[in-house]
């Protein structure tokens, strides 16, 4: 009987730690404390947030390019960046780009370096535009500095086989 009204105590108090409010202290004054919710790291979920951004008017001459590639272990990774709209109607016009392999167990911490080599484009359908101009999706290769694909780079291996070398 104790031991039911021990465990019962404990599911009780673990329950309260989980539902009490998180207390990081006071919120400094910002403009964004009138559209942010209260709750610290909520701001991702709050829909008056993304509906206030996803409005904002995108400049013309401007997209938004979604850098895509698969890591180590074949999950997806991608970072953004602003280009000049002219950039993003052909591959050949993308700049290649670059990260941080060691992150993404592409490349050892010494030597770290990974370049994104842009490969195929797609309209992105996660943010639209209604001005007539497409964001894109850059599906990317991984290669050394050197230009040599990474051993995790199975669509350059597939590639080589394919032309016979």
């Amino acid at each position: 009987m104790k031991l039911t009204a021990a465990i019962f105590s404990l599911a009780l108090a673990s329950a309260a730690a989980f539902s009490a409010p998180s207390t990081f202290g006071a919120r400094k004054a910002s403009a964004l404390n009138s559209v942010l919710d209260p709750m610290t790291g909520q701001s991702s979920l709050d829909h008056s947030v993304i509906n206030y951004y996803a409005g904002l008017a995108f400049p013309e001459d401007k997209i938004l390019a979604e850098y895509v590639w698969v890591d180590a272990v074949g999950n997806t990774r991608s970072k953004t960046r602003t280009l000049p709209a002219s950039k993003g109607e052909s591959v050949d016009k993308l700049p290649k780009w670059n990260f941080d392999g060691s992150s993404t167990d592409q490349a050892p911490g010494d030597d770290s370096e990974v370049i994104l080599y842009p490969q195929r484009i797609f309209r992105d359908p996660f943010r639209p535009r209604s001005d007539g101009v497409s964001n894109i999706l850059v599906m990317c290769d991984t290669y050394t500095p050197a230009g040599e694909p990474l051993p995790t780079n199975t669509r350059a291996i597939a590639q080589a086989a394919f032309e016979g070398k």
